[in-house]
């Protein structure tokens, strides 16, 4: 770029003019701009980034039934796949006997392409299959169309309705403007254009590309290829945030790690790297309860001595042990109960009824009660280790135990009973539920007064649902219960297993980090454990991980991201930050004596000033570190602070942390 601005500084117009006219167009049409195109998990275009601001609209798959009923590529929604060919990404998706494959990449004029193909296994019957885009609230009423046929409309004259539309036709290229944004998208084949919007106070404008219709012969492959660019008015306008130091909220002890043992080939080699590079506070590991007592006539205890342990309970004892010794609290966390202990067979995917998992067997309770306590006794006996809490993995949907909110209260209650009669001091992690949206199933027990005494924690997992209402419900919470907060389980897409290339995607390392700067900010917890510090969702990659076979083990920018975040000073407590941007995310922490501070950002705007106001007297000075898809937990830069003010640049797409030395 600074070579192009070389090139054009001896070229601009004379006439004035001409020289605003040419700055027009730089705001507004990207031709010498950068751009990357920005999209979700499973693989729904969130908006293009044109010099570093986001220009947002939102895209999705959409097939439509012979019943009129509309499924839609979402978050968990359908069967996907996801690969890397060079620099195309490759989604592939499955809707019962629908397929579709979508690839997307940058072409050499910098526009963004997808292309989508579609086809059925079967002979069937739809009313239709589609490329959507919906707008944001940028386009409004006064937003106009440019459409090969016709040539020009205006949505606010829009009337023609048909069916389930405002407005039909045939086209291979359409341009939306409004007062600040551009969308062109150019159609290698012509194909129907359907145009949606809402009322004039929220327009909501949605775009639908027909790919199908009709009968759909089996195997036959449909196909388009939409070419998008994106342009605007780039927001470079600097920011304010706002501390208030003297509001002191919760502990911050830095980032934890889950320790699920699952691949003995893999898993130690990123438990080596985690544990020596990263400030690891809270663990969280599995009781492989299964194995631990396989059939209810055998003592386990007995069994062990006799050398007859499981090598998984083995292998995640000595990870407990290797935990431990390190200083790192222990929770323990039950995912498959012993077939003995629960009713029926074991469930495997959702159950008929759409439940998942398997209850516990009530008339086997005292047998339970003992073959849990056994294990967490000799763990401690022969191992060492005092385990902190207990819990049975998200038994609020199932996975594997399924609980009620009554029946979790009443095992915390007995359980807990049974433990201190046996001189186990072990608490339990109320809630430790599969979603931030799952908090109801943690109120009985926290207003059971008879449970309180043997709650240790409150803990939920950020795989969805992290709206602003229920992260409050859960400081709420544990509020209520005088207990710390947890999220057992930290990250932001529970099916990205089956597409693991996703995790080395900028755009997921920027979104994960997103979120848990909002939890930080506004639920307050003492540790995100991030899932998993093994090679299950690993932050790293390379040495067979993933199948990346090809190189060497390697961190990727989310375990980067976690360094940052876990290099937060110790001792220090949440406190409020406030901030004039919805693009940037912010969360704050201070000592209680007002000499180390952490002011963490993650900008997913463009490049901007910042301005950060409230800073205790005793900090004179901050160093700046960050992490971004160029950018590895770099310190680059000391800033000095007066009175109470720091400024700064705040990088486009970054994650940045301000921390007193």
């Amino acid at each position: 770029m600074k070579k192009q601005l070389q090139k054009m500084k001896y070229s601009f117009p004379t006439s004035l003019i001409q020289y605003c006219y040419i700055l027009f167009l730089g705001v507004l049409i990207p031709f010498f701009s950068f751009s990357q195109t920005e999209f979700t998990t499973w693989g729904n275009i969130t908006g293009i980034r044109i010099d570093n601001q986001l220009m947002e609209f939102k895209s999705s798959l959409v097939l439509v039934d012979k019943n009129a009923d509309e499924r839609i590529t979402r978050k968990e929604g359908q069967q996907i796949n996801f690969r890397r060919i060079d620099d195309k990404k490759v989604f592939s998706y499955v809707m019962d006997s629908i397929h579709w494959k979508k690839t997307l990449y940058t072409d050499n004029d910098g526009s963004t392409v997808v292309d989508i193909d579609f086809t059925s296994r079967n002979d069937t019957l739809i009313n239709g299959a589609y490329f959507k885009i919906e707008l944001p609230a940028a386009f409004d009423m006064d937003t106009k169309f440019n459409i090969s046929n016709p040539s020009t409309i205006y949505l606010k004259d829009i009337n023609n309705p048909f069916k389930g539309a405002d407005f039909k036709s045939p086209t291979t290229a359409i341009k939306v403007m409004s007062a600040t944004r551009e969308l062109n998208v150019t159609l290698e084949k012509m194909a129907d254009v359907s145009i949606r919007a809402g009322d004039s106070i929220n327009p909501n404008i949605e775009i639908n590309f027909r790919l199908a219709g009709g009968q759909i012969t089996s195997d036959s492959i449909y196909n388009n290829k939409f070419t998008i660019n994106a342009s605007g008015e780039i927001d470079r306008s600097p920011i304010e945030l706002t501390l208030f130091p003297d509001q002191q909220g919760e502990k911050f002890d830095g980032i934890g790690g889950n320790f699920r043992l699952q691949n003995p080939n893999m898993d130690p080699q990123v438990i080596d790297y985690s544990l020596k590079n990263l400030r690891v506070t809270w663990s969280r590991i599995e009781m492989p309860w299964h194995l631990w007592q396989p059939e209810l006539s055998k003592n386990p205890i007995e069994e062990a001595n006799k050398g007859n342990l499981h090598p998984k309970v083995k292998a995640a004892m000595e990870m407990a042990k290797r935990l431990d010794k390190m200083g790192i609290p222990v929770i323990l966390a039950a995912w498959f109960p012993p077939d003995w202990a629960i009713i029926g067979e074991r469930s495997r995917g959702e159950n008929l009824d759409g439940t998942r998992g398997n209850v516990l067997d009530q008339s086997k309770k005292s047998a339970i009660y003992k073959s849990i306590t056994d294990y967490i006794k000799y763990l401690k006996d022969e191992y060492g280790v005092e385990t902190v809490m207990f819990s049975f993995n998200e038994s609020d949907l199932g996975i594997d135990v399924r609980q009620t909110a009554e029946e979790h209260n009443l095992l915390i209650k007995e359980l807990g009973r049974y433990f201190k009669s046996q001189g186990i001091d072990t608490k339990f992690l109320l809630g430790d539920t599969a979603d931030a949206n799952g908090w109801e199933f943690t109120t009985i027990a926290s207003l059971d007064p008879e449970t309180r005494p043997y709650i240790g924690g409150v803990s939920f997992h950020s795989w969805r649902g992290w709206t602003d209402e229920n992260l409050i419900k859960w400081s709420d919470i544990a509020k209520r219960v005088e207990l710390p907060l947890f999220v057992g389980e930290g990250s932001i897409d529970a099916g990205a297993w089956r597409y693991p290339q996703i995790f080395e995607e900028s755009t997921y390392a920027l979104d994960e980090i997103d979120v848990y700067l909002k939890i930080l900010n506004i639920a307050q917890p003492l540790t995100i454990l991030q899932w998993q510090l093994t090679a299950d969702y690993s932050p790293m990659s390379g040495g067979g991980i993933f199948g990346n076979d090809t190189e060497e083990l390697y961190p990727t920018q989310r375990f980067y991201n976690l360094e940052q975040l876990g290099s937060t000073p110790k001792g220090v407590y949440a406190i409020p930050i406030i901030c004039s941007e919805d693009l940037v995310t912010s969360a704050a922490f201070l000592s209680s004596n007002k000499n180390k501070i952490a002011i963490h950002l993650v900008n997913k705007g463009a490049t901007r000033n910042a301005t950060i106001t409230g800073i205790p007297k005793r900090i004179n000075e901050l160093k700046i570190y960050i992490t971004n898809k160029e950018k590895s937990f770099e310190s680059y830069k000391t800033v000095p602070v007066r009175n109470g003010i720091v400024s700064i640049e705040l990088e486009r797409a970054s994650f940045i942390s301000l921390m007193s030395k």
